[in-house]
């Protein structure tokens, strides 16, 4: 059975943008590198979905859960 992939690389571009009103929003744009499967989102749930789909649930990844603490812990 084939390991699954510890890494990927996704290409992201975000920008402001306005739409006629008053205030900017960000937009962005990711791309998959491997599959070259894009999309544009608007929103910040839309970008996790995208690599999600790619990579399995970030929450649950291996290794996630313990990610940040170290670092938290040495910056006290």
């Amino acid at each position: 059975m084939a390991q699954p992939c510890r890494s990927n690389s996704f290409v992201l571009r975000i920008w402001w943008e306005r739409d006629g009103g008053e205030h900017p929003s960000w937009r962005g744009w990711v791309q998959h590198a491997t599959s070259g499967e894009a999309l544009y989102f608007r929103h910040l749930n839309d970008l996790l979905l995208f690599i999600e789909a790619h990579t399995g649930p970030l929450a649950q990844s291996r290794g996630m859960e313990g990610e940040g603490k170290e670092s938290e812990r040495e910056a006290k």
